[in-house]
């Protein structure tokens, strides 16, 4: 109760998404800390993932099958 949580993945979210990255999940840890105004953070592990590229990968067969 007046607890007010504060997330913003949007620029960080926008700037990888330029490079395809996506993001799948976002776990919290047990970590907590305070600062000097007294407001707690917690860290965070963020995964992300990007789209197989099939188009190096049939760049890729078609040199093989050349040879």
């Amino acid at each position: 109760q007046g607890v007010e949580v504060q997330t913003d993945y949007v620029p960080l979210l926008n700037s990888l998404a330029m490079y395809g990255w996506q993001l799948t999940c976002v776990l919290p840890t047990p970590i907590v800390k305070t600062n000097r105004e007294g407001n707690l953070s917690t860290k965070q592990i963020v995964f992300l993932q990007r789209p197989s590229l099939p188009q190096k990968a049939k760049k890729k067969e078609s040199k093989v099958n050349n040879l």
